[in-house]
């Protein structure tokens, strides 16, 4: 399995040295690579191939290099200008390699793996608290305790699971200690004793020191039976906020999802390989593979209305789940809250939102699905509430050889084909979004008192359906060669069937859209 990477206009290396070869798989080569930062570098890289692509992959990710190493076949080269198609090309001998560089599991792909529900005896303090927020915000007394705990070395946190269960903890208080007292009450400062382990556990992640994908979903689950499969009836959340069964269906939906993403993003790398080694029946093999992948995703976000109920999501779920970049904050002149003992300036955080998930990004990327500028915007913000292993793979994939690019000069073949069913699988993942937002905001938001132009923004502060709709609509322009009703052939058109059905969606929705607006306006 590989994950190349292609980079246009690559400069050759001042230098290369080839070192006269003691047997069939010995010798090396000293590359003087050209670094942006760190002018020229020599690099003397072993025979060994799992050593070789290894260590000039993490030198070129480190160094901002310009140039990497290609090879044929098992065999060194010395490089001319064709063969600088390929700036970036590692190989990934098993399983175990991608999840190490990208920490993707083969299993639940972007999910941490079995994260820790608990911590060491001397965080107690924080698990006391997160897991009983519910009780102590409906007393009115969760500030209070926060403000009873101990400044905590988070420096005792010793394995990445324990420093990813502590982040997870602490988001989880600091959600509740905003918003206890609802819009009316939020307070202008975090405390020192959450805010300087959150800032510190954030940092050491990487990830923003705030509520999102990450925290809520990806390292926030268990099994409620170890013995039994993973299946929605068998999954819980390890925190809750205020919402209960309803709460712990919804963001284990969001899991649910996350895991079905799992193969179609190991398929990506081999169908960019196949694309790069000009392999048709690997490439159809795989998209088969993507496609069956994301049409399990959509089974399972379909699922969500089975125990989530819209008015238990809009009114008890949605309000805790806020950004500090929420209106509430923007009505009281704040610019967002202030994180005692790490900063003075306030930091200004998007709340929770499905929309900081990797696996659609990662699709897009792979599939060369391109958005309008708008929408390419947000994108960007929300890859900034990722985990940077996995903004790294959505990059890497973008830069990789282009599925669509060859299958561009496929047409009337069974790998174009398979490729446009897995556009309309995402297309059809994104109508069941549009589908449940509207019924779950939009609808329950028409009829709420509290809903007043505020109904149509998304649970991470967004104006979501017009953005929502923008991805969808990407996604249908990028279907290929399909026939239009004349019967012209159009490569940017899809098939009459899935034209009328997305036509019907939006109908729908839109009528859904208007009424709620009216009523704002009335």
């Amino acid at each position: 399995m590989q994950l190349l990477t292609r980079k246009e206009g690559v400069e050759l290396p001042n230098h290369v040295e080839e070192v006269p070869k003691e047997g069939a798989n010995t010798g090396c080569l000293i590359l003087y690579l050209n670094c942006a930062e760190s002018g020229s570098v020599g690099v003397k890289i072993k025979t060994n191939l799992a050593n070789l692509w290894g260590n000039v992959y993490d030198n070129c990710i480190i160094l901002n290099v310009s140039f990497i190493l290609a090879h044929t076949s098992q065999s060194f080269h010395k490089f001319t200008r064709e063969s600088v198609y390929v700036s970036i090309m590692t190989s990934f001998s098993d399983v175990e390699s991608l999840k190490t560089r990208f920490d993707i599991s083969e299993e639940f792909g972007f999910a941490a793996e079995y994260p820790l529900s608990e911590l060491p005896e001397y965080f107690k303090p924080w698990t006391d608290i997160a897991h009983q927020l519910k009780q102590l915000i409906d007393e009115k007394k969760l500030r209070d305790e926060v403000h009873k705990l101990p400044l905590l070395d988070h420096n005792k946190l010793k394995s990445k699971a324990e420093w990813e269960a502590a982040h997870l903890f602490l988001a989880y208080i600091s959600q509740g200690y905003v918003w206890q007292d609802g819009e009316e009450g939020i307070p202008e400062i975090l405390p020192k004793c959450l805010a300087v382990p959150f800032h510190a556990t954030s940092q050491h992640l990487q990830i923003p020191a705030s509520y999102n994908q990450f925290n809520s979903v990806l390292v926030n689950w268990r099994l409620r039976d170890p013995q039994k499969p993973f299946q929605l009836e068998n999954l819980t959340t390890n925190v809750t906020l205020m919402g209960g069964e309803d709460e712990v269906w919804f963001f284990m939906t969001s899991l649910a999802v996350e895991k079905a993403c799992a193969p179609a993003l190991y398929a990506i790398v081999d169908a960019q390989e196949a694309v790069y080694h000009k392999n048709d029946s690997q490439l159809e093999a795989s998209l088969k593979k993507m496609e069956s992948s994301i049409l399990m995703m959509v089974k399972q976000l379909k699922r969500i209305g089975d125990g989530l109920r819209p008015h238990i999501f809009y009114n008890v779920i949605r309000p805790f789940i806020a950004g500090w970049n929420a209106p509430a904050f923007q009505e009281k002149g704040l610019k967002g809250l202030i994180y005692e003992g790490v900063r003075d300036e306030p930091f200004s955080f998007s709340g929770g939102t499905a929309a900081d998930s990797s696996t659609l990004p990662a699709l897009d990327a792979a599939l060369g699905i391109s958005h309008q500028k708008t929408e390419d915007e947000l994108l960007d913000d929300f890859k900034k509430y990722m985990p940077p292993k996995h903004v790294e793979f959505i990059a890497a994939v973008g830069k990789g050889p282009s599925i669509r690019d060859y299958v561009l000069n496929k047409r009337d073949s069974e790998v174009l084909a398979a490729y446009n069913r897995c556009l309309e699988a995402v297309q059809s993942f994104r109508n069941t979004h549009l589908q449940i937002v509207t019924r779950f905001i939009v609808v329950p938001a028409s009829k709420s008192s509290k809903g007043q132009g505020k109904g149509l923004v998304g649970t991470g502060g967004t104006g979501f359906m017009q953005f929502l709709k923008g991805l969808r609509d990407s996604t249908i322009e990028a279907l290929i060669g399909k026939e239009d009703p004349k019967g012209e052939s159009n490569p940017q058109c899809g098939s009459p069937l899935s034209r009328y059905a997305t036509i019907a969606t939006v109908a729908a929705i839109s009528v859904v859209t208007c009424a709620t607006i009216w009523r704002y306006l009335r």
